[in-house]
């Protein structure tokens, strides 16, 4: 494990002897070889030495998995970090960032960047990817997405741009802990530690932990408020209570304030809080500045407290989608993370205390509603739009494992510490099973997959004039935040007002630039085939080498070109794996 994060935290080591070359770049490899000892020691651990120097060397063994459940945690951080994408560009992540950047300079929306008349421009051309025109004049740019994670980065954009891609990482962590807190109150800290590192290791996971986007961070905080709800005792001095009830109230509806429809999951929590009057008061009270803060930004953004970026809820929601998502769903999740998930559906039939058994209904409750609510919803095709259930599946994994602590328990003559080791193997075995599959699912890929938004964004700030307006769609939110370029989404523009909308450039003193990348050339020869400009007939002054291309033209080149005049092609960023 330290040889894995030393390789996560380099990028990977090349030593040269003259020789012969050693080269170590993959550290999913050493988990393996890691696992494969464990399996191989495990005849060996019944022997009293081999439990002496285990013991020697893990300390109070009380306290093991505690200290298994921080590992989880800072390797979590690790690799979140160490893999993150670092990059603006897509609609979710481009929505979250920008956004935090306005909230930062203190506006709530994207002011238009430059004046052209809605007559040739419409207020859509202005909106950025992941953002729409306000439906109140003067028609600013405002988000899709949900405030929460923006104002949770707001902080990080104060200190600078890159710091805002350290905040998931952080809200990562905080949901691998949560995860082994609810597990100890509801069994022992083993079981916790358990589905903590499960968590840690989940494909879908580590695929939102390395990206700009409030999947993770809405699952840490509604755990947090579930994890401060279940772990107070019967004899908990009142005002410890009180604290408890006042942070869960907090992060329940920072959680909503990320993710709207996780309103949802406050209802099992309610489920949680004594029959007191103080304790309900307490609890709605410090759920009452984020939700007010979510309605009057709804109301300055979109024009009522009640609406939203994201759309009419009767077309984002409905009962026909329940049966495409019940065939893609149950599939992606088996597929990733085997049927042990399924074994949470046990959990609530087994004999539990008083207490632990309104937890664990809770829990359950909440996972189910989860799911639910994403079976009604939009249908996508895409495996990593399992991220959607990710409120769901700390929950899911805690008992699971609970399920499985008590399988080992009812074998015969089975003495603790054996019990122990076997629940061991079985989370090195599954832990080591998702990261291979979160490793064929292109997660330790991403940064490089979507490093053209950072090359291109880069570049137009540095080779680009400030006078330059980027025509882009997919580019349109990187040129702005790493570019500190305008941008028009040309997707808005009408089929036949591209030429005017560049001759008006021209006239305003401004340089027309198209930022196009290779899937977006033919759409945008379709949708402006009767515009000179349209048919892209000349060579690019620029091209971005990533996975995907980008490539930059010059509508002032095309006349030149045409006349046979030929200008060479910059190269930017020739990006090879880790």
């Amino acid at each position: 494990m330290a040889w894995s994060a030393i390789l996560a935290l380099s990028g990977g080591i090349s030593v040269h002897t003259g020789v012969s070359r050693f080269v170590a770049r993959d550290p999913i490899r050493p988990l393996y070889v890691a696992a494969a000892f464990a399996g191989i020691a495990w005849p060996l651990l019944g022997t009293p030495e081999s439990r002496r120097l285990l013991r020697r060397l893990a300390g109070d063994a009380g306290r093991l998995p505690a200290r298994v459940a921080a590992v989880a945690a800072a390797a979590t951080l690790v690799v979140s970090i160490a893999w993150s994408t670092r990059a603006a560009g897509g609609s979710d992540s481009s929505c979250y960032v920008l956004q935090a950047e306005a909230f930062a300079h203190g506006r709530a929306s994207l002011p238009p960047p430059l004046p052209l008349a809605s007559a040739i421009v419409p207020p859509a051309a202005f909106a950025p990817i992941g953002f729409v025109p306000s439906p109140a004049p003067p028609h600013d740019a405002v988000p899709i997405c949900a405030a929460g994670l923006a104002l949770a980065m707001v902080p990080a954009a104060l200190v600078s741009r890159d710091a805002v891609f350290l905040v998931v990482p952080l809200f990562a962590v905080l949901a691998v802990w949560c995860t082994f807190r609810l597990g100890r109150a509801l069994h022992s800290d083993l079981a916790g530690a358990g589905a903590a590192v499960l968590l840690a290791c989940s494909p879908i996971f580590l695929y939102q932990a390395v990206q700009p986007m409030s999947d993770v961070p809405a699952a840490a905080l509604w755990l947090a408020a579930l994890v401060g709800l279940s772990a107070a005792g019967e004899n908990e001095p009142a005002r410890g209570r009180a604290a408890r009830e006042i942070a869960a109230g907090l992060c329940a509806s920072a959680a909503v304030l990320m993710r709207p429809n996780m309103a949802v999951l406050a209802l099992p929590l309610l489920a949680l809080l004594p029959w007191r009057a103080a304790s309900w008061l307490r609890f709605a009270g410090a759920s009452l500045p984020a939700l007010a803060a979510m309605l009057a930004l709804n109301a300055v953004r979109y024009g009522s407290p009640l609406a939203s970026g994201y759309g009419a809820t009767d077309v984002l929601f409905a009962l026909a989608h329940v049966g495409p998502n019940l065939s893609r769903y149950p599939r992606w999740l088996f597929e990733t993370h085997t049927p042990l998930v399924a074994l949470a559906a046990i959990a609530p039939l087994l004999p539990w205390r008083r207490e632990q058994r309104r937890i664990v209904l809770v829990a359950a409750a909440s996972a189910a509603l989860t799911v639910a609510t994403y079976l009604a919803y939009t249908v996508f095709d895409d495996w990593w739009y399992l991220r959607f259930l990710l409120p769901a599946l700390p929950p899911m994994l805690v008992l699971a494992m609970l399920v499985v602590m008590r399988l080992l328990q009812l074998l015969p003559r089975v003495r603790p510490w054996a019990i122990g080791a076997a629940a061991a193997v079985v989370v090195l075995t599954l832990g080591a099973w998702f990261v291979h599959v979160a490793g064929r699912r292109a997660v330790f890929e991403l940064a490089i997959l979507e490093s053209r938004f950072r090359l291109a964004g880069d570049y137009a700030g540095r080779a680009l004039t400030e006078q330059a307006v980027v025509l882009a769609v997919q580019q349109s939110g990187s040129v702005r935040y790493y570019g500190r370029r305008a941008s028009l989404t040309w997707d808005a523009i009408a089929a036949d007002r591209l030429d005017e909308v560049i001759d008006a450039l021209r006239a305003s003193g401004r340089v027309a630039i198209f930022a196009l990348e290779d899937a977006e050339q033919a759409r945008f020869r379709a949708r402006f085939r009767g515009q000179r400009y349209g048919r892209l007939d000349w060579a690019p002054f620029a091209e971005v080498h990533a996975p995907t291309r980008v490539r930059f033209f010059d509508p002032r080149q095309r006349a030149p070109f045409q006349a046979g005049e030929r200008y060479p092609v910059e190269i930017v960023g020739r990006v090879g794996r880790r």
